[in-house]
């Protein structure tokens, strides 16, 4: 079951959006407007390598580049 974000046209308002299958139609309606203007963001994902965690863009709450096992 894919999970997407999409961002509205209208109003700018981002949201993710739950499938099914990977066959669904992906025009869904903004949760904020109702607008079918919406389009799908490019998502970046997460994952642990080694004793480091990678989540496309580094983390956010410290300083450094990786973190330490919790």
């Amino acid at each position: 079951m894919p999970i997407y974000e999409f961002k509205c046209k209208k109003c700018g308002n981002v949201f993710e959006a739950l499938f099914y299958s990977l066959r669904e139609k992906l025009q869904v309606a903004c949760p904020a407007c109702q607008s079918k203007r919406t389009a799908r963001l490019m998502s970046t994902f997460g994952g642990k390598i080694g004793n480091t965690s990678s989540s496309g863009g580094g983390c956010t709450s410290c300083s450094t580049t990786s973190c330490s096992p919790g």
